[in-house]
């Protein structure tokens, strides 16, 4: 099974191959706390919290090709606003996720053998940056 976004507004899907890595799976913990510092009396302060959403989720592998008609699809939905999607990990675990925008929804993008002019045939490299919402 491939890792598969929807949009959830309209079931629009888009396949991706299980090939994909997902690079930061491990990299995020929900669990945050501060600084440790001391108090006057020389206690150690430290507040601790969780998370309750913003997991990275990056999906690359340059060993890994894309049809130019995924990667147009992928840049209109990260245009749009406020946009609804779900991320199915090819292990059937779901996730609802935006684009990470403020950082490139679309990380790197490449030909993998670059021709003039292009056409729909085109193979491509892809980075997609999404974080859990």
């Amino acid at each position: 099974m491939n890792w598969q976004l929807t949009r959830t507004d309209t079931n629009d899907t888009v396949e991706l191959p299980q090939d994909m890595q997902w690079v930061d799976e491990f990299g995020w913990s929900s669990v945050v706390q501060t600084e440790p510092t001391y108090s006057l009396s020389g206690s150690l302060l430290v507040q601790q919290g969780k998370r309750l959403a913003g997991r990275p989720i990056t999906l690359s592998g340059e060993w890994v090709w894309h049809k130019r008609q995924t990667v147009e699809t992928l840049m209109r939905w990260a245009e749009e606003l406020n946009l609804p999607l779900e991320l199915t990990h090819y292990d059937g675990r779901r996730f609802t996720v935006a684009f990470r925008l403020h950082d490139t929804a679309l990380g790197e993008v490449s030909a993998v053998q670059y021709a003039t002019p292009e056409n729909e045939n085109e193979r491509y490299v892809l980075t997609v940056n999404l974080m859990t919402v």
